[in-house]
C-alpha cells in the first residue's frame, strides 16, 4: 500500500502542484491583457478532459447493461443539471465568496475524479506484477497531470490565490490518484467507475459553460479562441507523447 501511495504521489499530487506553481508564475509575469488567453487555455484543458472522461464512461457502459445507462445518465444529470439548479436558485451566488464553491475548486474536484481513474490504472498494473508498465504509466500521467494546474489557476484569472488555496487545490485534484491506486486492489465495481467519470464530466462541463459565458466577449474572442486551441493542444501533445513512448493512451 505504501508503494501504491508513493506512485500516486509521483503521478498525481506532485505534478499538479508543479503545474499550479508554473501557472501562478506565468500569471504574474504576463500583463492583465493576457487574462483572456489564460482563461482560454484553462477552458481548453477542461474541454479535453471532458471528452476524455465521457469516452472512458461510455467504454465501461454496456449496450445490454441497462443499469450502466442509469448510472451514466444519473451521474451526468446530477452533476451538470444539479449545479445549474443551484446557480439558478442563487444558492451559489449567496455564498460566491465561499472557497469551496469557487470555479477553481469545482475544476479541482472534476480533475480529482479524472485522476482517480488514472490511479486505478496504475494500481491495476502494479497488482498484476507489470512493473515496467506501472512506471511508464506513472511517468506519462505525471507529465499529463502537470498541465492540469493551468486549468485550475487559469479559472481564477488575476484574482489572488492564497497559499491555503494552493495547498487544498493541489490535494483535491491530485490526491485521488493515490486513492485510485489503493482502491484498484479492492475490486472496485465498474458502476462506481462510470459514476466517477460521468460526475466529473458533468461538473467540468458546467465550469466550461461558466468560463465561456464570462470570458467570450467581443474584446476577448480572439484571445479566448487562441487559448482554447493552446489548451487542447497542450493536453493532446502530452497524451500523444505518452502513446508514442509506451503505446498507452490517456
Amino acid at each position: 500500500m505504501l508503494s501504491l501511495l508513493i506512485l500516486g504521489l509521483i503521478a498525481g499530487v506532485i505534478p499538479v502542484y508543479l503545474g499550479i506553481g508554473a501557472a501562478l508564475v506565468l500569471g504574474k509575469v504576463l500583463p492583465r491583457s493576457w487574462e483572456g488567453l489564460l482563461i482560454g487555455v484553462a477552458t481548453g484543458v477542461l474541454l479535453y478532459l471532458f471528452f476524455d472522461l465521457m469516452h472512458e464512461a461510455v467504454e465501461l457502459s454496456g449496450a445490454r447493461d441497462v443499469l450502466s445507462w442509469v448510472v451514466f445518465l444519473g451521474s451526468l444529470g446530477a452533476s451538470l443539471v444539479g449545479l445549474v439548479v443551484l446557480e439558478s436558485k442563487q444558492i451559489l451566488g449567496r455564498i460566491q465568496g465561499g472557497r469551496f464553491l469557487s470555479l477553481p475548486y469545482m475544476i479541482a474536484v472534476g480533475m480529482g475524479f479524472h485522476n482517480l481513474g488514472e490511479g486505478l490504472a496504475i494500481g491495476a498494473s502494479y497488482a498484476s506484477g507489470e512493473w515496467s508498465l506501472s512506471l511508464l504509466l506513472v511517468t506519462g500521467f505525471a507529465l499529463h497531470n502537470g498541465t492540469e494546474g493551468f486549468g485550475i489557476v487559469g479559472a481564477a484569472g488575476k484574482k489572488p490565490v492564497q497559499w491555503v488555496d494552493i495547498a487544498l487545490l493541489g490535494l483535491i485534484a491530485g490526491g485521488p490518484t493515490c486513492l485510485g491506486a489503493i482502491l484498484s486492489g479492492q475490486g472496485l465495481s465498474p458502476y462506481w467507475s462510470i459514476a466517477f467519470y460521468t460526475f466529473a464530466a458533468g461538473s467540468l462541463l458546467y465550469v466550461i459553460l461558466s468560463l465561456t459565458a464570462i470570458s467570450y466577449t467581443a474584446t476577448r474572442r480572439i484571445q479566448m479562441a487562441t487559448g482554447l486551441f493552446l489548451g487542447i493542444s497542450l493536453m493532446y501533445l502530452t497524451a500523444m507523447l505518452l502513446a508514442l513512448v509506451g503505446g498507452i493512451r490517456t
